[in-house]
C-alpha cells in the first residue's frame, strides 16, 4: 500500500531527527508535577561547579562524586523526553500495522501531525510542550484504534451477511442444514488477550486453546502476552483433535486431553 510505504519512510526520517519544524501549541497555565528540565540542568551545572572547586582544592574524591552527580542530572534532562518519543513512535507503528490509514485516514494523519509537533518539541528540549502534545497524541491514537475496530467489524459483519445469504440459498436446495458458521478473522478489542479471545463462544469457547491463534499469527504477534486493539487475527478452523490437545497442554490446561463439551472441535466445523 502506497500510504503505508510512504509513512514508514517518514517514520524512519523522524527517528533520525529529520522532522520539519511545526508551530508549537499554546499552553496556558503550568503542568503540576511535570518534570522540570530547567531544574535538572541547574542541578547538573551546580554539581559541575562543585566538582571543579573540589578539584582545585585537591579533593579528588569529592570532585569525583560531584561529577557523577552532575552526569546523572544532565542525563535526566533528556531521558524523559526520549522515553516519551519512543513510546509514541511505538504507538504510531501500531496504527500502521492495523491499517488504520485505510480505515480512519483523517484521524491517522491527525495523529501523525501531532507526532511531528512532538518531534519539534523534543528537538527544542521543551518537555512541557512535549507532555501536552503526548496527551493529545494518546487521545488521538485511542480514537483511531476505536474507529478502525468499528470499521473492520462492520466489514466482517457485511461479509458474514453475504455468507448467511448463500447459506440460506444452500439450505433451500438441500435437505441438510448447513453447519454453524464460525469466523476465521477476529478484530482485537481493547484490553483483550489471546486467552480471552479464545474463550469467546464464537471463537473456541475455551481459553486454553489460545496457542492455536498465536501460532497462526506469528507474523504479527511476537509475544503471546501482547496483542493490541485493531489487529486482525486469523482463527484456524482446519484443525485436528491432536492439535487442540497439544494447544491445551501448552496453555497449561489441568486435563488437556479432555476437550470441554461446549468447546469448538473439528466435528463442529
Amino acid at each position: 500500500m502506497k500510504t503505508t510505504s510512504i509513512l514508514c519512510v517518514l517514520l524512519l526520517a523522524l527517528s533520525l531527527g529529520c522532522a520539519k519544524k511545526q508551530p508549537a501549541p499554546d499552553i496556558k497555565g503550568g503542568l503540576e508535577g511535570a518534570f522540570s528540565q530547567k531544574d535538572a540542568l541547574k542541578l547538573g551545572v551546580d554539581n559541575l561547579q562543585k566538582g571543579l572547586q573540589a578539584q582545585d582544592k585537591g579533593d579528588m574524591e569529592a570532585a569525583r562524586q560531584a561529577f557523577v552527580q552532575a552526569g546523572k542530572h544532565l542525563l535526566q534532562v533528556d531521558r524523559e523526553s526520549r522515553e516519551i518519543m519512543q513510546r509514541s513512535l511505538s504507538e504510531l507503528k501500531k496504527i500502521v500495522d492495523i491499517s488504520a490509514f485505510e480505515y480512519d485516514r483523517k484521524g491517522s494523519f491527525d495523529a501523525l501531525l501531532t507526532y511531528l509537533k512532538m518531534q519539534n518539541a523534543y528537538m527544542d528540549g521543551d518537555l512541557k510542550v512535549l507532555t501536552v502534545l503526548e496527551k493529545q497524541f494518546d487521545e488521538g491514537i485511542a480514537r483511531v484504534q476505536e474507529a478502525t475496530i468499528q470499521a473492520k467489524q462492520k466489514r466482517i459483519e457485511e461479509l458474514s451477511q453475504d455468507v448467511a445469504v448463500k447459506r440460506d440459498e444452500i439450505k433451500k436446495h438441500t435437505q441438510v442444514d448447513p453447519t454453524e458458521v464460525y469466523p476465521t478473522i477476529y478484530v482485537v478489542k481493547r484490553n483483550e488477550t489471546l486467552p480471552s479471545i479464545a474463550a469467546r463462544h464464537e471463537i473456541y469457547n475455551d481459553s486454553f486453546m489460545w496457542p492455536l491463534i498465536y501460532k497462526a499469527n506469528r507474523d504479527q504477534i511476537k509475544d503471546p502476552k501482547v496483542v493490541y486493539a485493531g489487529q486482525d487475527l486469523k482463527i484456524p478452523r482446519d484443525i485436528s483433535n491432536d492439535e487442540i490437545i497439544a494447544a491445551r497442554r501448552e496453555a497449561g490446561a489441568p486435563d488437556p486431553d479432555k476437550i470441554p463439551k461446549d468447546a469448538y472441535s473439528p466435528r463442529r466445523k
